[in-house]
């Protein structure tokens, strides 16, 4: 009989917790409230900055940024054509925008405004750079496909100081490097294999086993990306997991207290959460 009620309990306690995780992802996707949407033109040439500002290209290929309501604080047209690859802006008081195309650097300050450039074979750099990041320290990360080598650009020394081979960490006939960021003095590379990290000097710590991500960003201690029709979040000091249901298929995502910025191949969406 107390074999019986023993099992009896256990499997109450089972459904419980299934109906209880049910019921929170249900909540987590009912919390989520549209607001509005805008035309963009690419889901991953994103980013936002410390003041939850959002930046993103037009249709038209203008940089416009927008406050966490949506509402336009400031264009930037670039003068020259070119493609802008990525925009860092988490520093809001020095903006970068990477032209992969004419491998240069191209910053901005809080008015949107130029304040300087830099291409990279005017310093020497004899690599391809396929991605690029602005460090704590104002100088720059790069990721040369040429030669499979995580570096660091020393705008004072005019130099690279800081030079990573990646040919043991990257796969040679698969790699397809997608995004570099530096946050909280570590350096994130998100490649086809998954999220490989480094520390401020460069060295290899370890990699985060997530395959074919398109752009990830930060909220406080946890990193997340938009994957499977959901935004995943991993803490990166206790690496725990958490998933966030979304309403209908997106690319990448934007997150900020209280406002979700969720990307379609066309279009911003707007939800409060």
């Amino acid at each position: 009989m107390k074999a019986k009620n023993y099992i009896a309990i256990l499997l109450l306690a089972l459904l419980t917790a299934a109906t209880s995780a049910f019921a929170q992802d249900m909540v987590q996707t009912a919390t989520l409230k549209y607001s509005h949407s805008i035309a963009i033109f690419s889901p991953t040439t994103i980013s936002k900055d410390r003041n939850g500002n959002v930046y993103f290209l037009a249709p038209n290929r203008s940089l416009l940024r927008v406050d966490s309501l949506g509402l336009p604080l400031g264009t930037f047209s670039p003068p020259t054509r070119g493609r802008i690859a990525s925009i860092d802006a988490w520093n809001p008081m020095k903006i970068l925008l990477f032209y992969e195309d004419r491998q240069e650097l191209f910053l901005l300050d809080r008015f949107l405004r130029p304040i300087g450039n830099t291409t990279l074979p005017d310093f020497n750099y004899n690599g391809t750079a396929k991605a690029a990041a602005l460090a704590a320290d104002d100088n720059f990360w790069l990721f040369d496909e040429t030669n499979l080598t995580l570096s660091k650009l020393d705008m004072q020394l005019r130099k690279v100081t800081i030079e990573t081979p990646l040919n043991l960490i990257l796969e040679k006939e698969r790699f397809n490097v997608k995004q570099l960021r530096e946050y909280q003095n570590m350096v994130y590379l998100v490649d086809t294999n998954g999220i490989f990290v480094f520390d401020n000097l460069g060295n290899y710590k370890r990699k985060i086993p997530v395959a074919d991500v398109a752009y990830i960003n930060f909220l406080d201690n946890e990193l997340y990306f938009v994957q499977d029709g959901a935004l995943h979040f991993i803490d990166l000091y206790t690496s725990e997991k958490r998933t966030l249901p979304l309403p209908k298929p997106y690319v990448t995502a934007l997150a900020s207290k209280g406002k979700l910025y969720l990307f379609s191949a066309k279009q911003l969406d707007f939800y409060y959460w």
